[in-house]
């Protein structure tokens, strides 16, 4: 068996600092011929004063005492992420942002590339106020700033799987002359073998040496910035969307890493259609999950307290939703239904996604796609599973994969 590591990110930085529907830079090199596998996890040490604070990742970057940089994670609009939801009252909680295959060597420190702006909500208040980074930290050629954190010792790397632990410290974060200073401490690795203290996300790309026998299959996931992970998928995965699951389809899993394995382990996984590339037209529009109030059958609206975005940062703590009769309800197993339907659903289970066009004037995203998200039937990485969820039919499992 393969040696597996969880490395915590070490030091304080003193002055420096996925949803409904098929979603959607550095320099540095990508590993492709490592002989093990390093992925990044964020978690956050509590803070008081704040009840969300909204933060954009576009990169992570391992950096090598000698050489390029090894691409953890990469995108270019970004993971939206809400840094209250990396900690509840039982402690910690992970969410992993990618991984990459690493070549053996000596490492020196992580590299973290972050958006110029933060949404900060005090307690008890629904709208946010957007913040800038100091102008301390360090920014690359497009004004985003980077934050290189140095392990107290060197580290090698390489062999077996490495769990890289990001812990944003928010307790240490500096708020001074309307502007923000963050840190980064040392990670605990507590918790991180419980699949309970794990927040699901929604990651896009290709598949490839697609293997196992439904509904037990495996897949090569990759993404866009060429880096991959394996998928696992397990008898209460929802498999849906157009066509079969194949080799060279284009998908966006839902799931959670399995840390021991560096699986990624799917509740969700939705097909997109072919053509263009497999890209479907709302690729990059913004989207968002959470928790709805204040339905309104009749005029097809309803409030959703957001939980997760992604392109745009919440302004508000709320969102108001328009659906319409070209929107695509659909059940959380994958099948479209009726708006009527989806209205009476939500009644019963109020966790929802949705993507569409965002006015960021009225606080409005009038939706393309509205999906049911019943998280009660979400599995359990290997164990704890619920019962199986079939998609739109048996035919988007494929045939057995050998």
């Amino acid at each position: 068996m393969g040696i597996m590591r969880n490395v915590s990110i070490l030091g304080l930085l003193a002055g420096v600092a996925t949803l409904a529907g098929c979603g959607g830079g550095s320099t540095s090199s990508v590993a492709t011929n490592g002989t093990g596998r390093a992925a990044v996890l964020l978690t956050d040490s509590p803070r008081e004063d704040y009840a969300h604070i909204w933060a954009t990742i576009y990169d992570v970057e391992l950096v090598p005492s000698s050489g390029s940089n090894v691409v953890l994670y990469d995108s270019a609009a970004g993971t939206q992420i809400d840094l209250k939801t990396l900690r509840d009252a039982t402690g910690q909680r992970f969410s992993f942002l990618g991984s990459a295959a690493i070549p053996n060597g000596t490492y020196t420190g992580v590299r973290i590339t972050i958006g110029s702006t933060m949404q900060l909500f005090q307690n008890g208040t629904a709208v946010g106020n957007p913040l800038p980074v100091d102008s301390s930290v360090p920014v690359d050629s497009s004004g985003k700033p980077i934050i290189t954190v140095t392990f107290r010792s060197a580290k090698t790397l390489g062999t077996g799987t490495t769990n890289l632990i990001v812990d944003v410290d928010l307790a240490h974060f500096v708020i001074k002359n309307s502007k923000v200073i963050p840190a980064i401490v040392k990670g605990l690795e507590t918790g991180i073998n419980d699949a309970t203290r794990h927040n699901d996300g929604d990651y896009q790309g290709t598949v490839r040496a697609l293997s196992g026998t439904a509904p037990v299959l495996t897949f090569t996931l990759t993404k866009g910035d060429s880096t991959t992970v394996t998928v696992v998928t397990t008898a209460s995965s929802a498999i849906y969307g157009y066509g079969t699951l194949a080799n060279a389809s284009i998908v966006e899993v839902n799931g959670t890493l399995d840390p021991t394995t560096q699986n990624l382990v799917a509740t969700q996984i939705e097909i997109c259609p072919s053509g263009s590339g497999g890209v479907p037209s709302d690729i990059s529009s913004p989207r968002a999950a959470g928790t709805a109030s204040s339905l309104d059958a009749t005029a097809g609206s309803f409030t959703l307290t957001i939980s997760r975005s992604h392109g745009f940062t919440p302004s508000q703590t709320t969102l108001n939703v328009i659906t319409s009769r070209s929107t695509n309800f659909v059940a959380d197993g994958g099948l479209t239904i009726t708006q009527a339907a989806y209205f009476a659903a939500l009644a019963a289970t109020p966790d929802t996604a949705v993507v569409g066009s965002y006015d960021s004037g009225t606080n409005t995203l009038t939706a393309t796609t509205v999906k049911i998200t019943n998280h009660a039937l979400d599995g359990g990485w290997e164990h704890g599973q619920h019962g199986f969820r079939e998609g739109i039919d048996e035919h988007n499992w494929g045939h057995p994969h050998h």
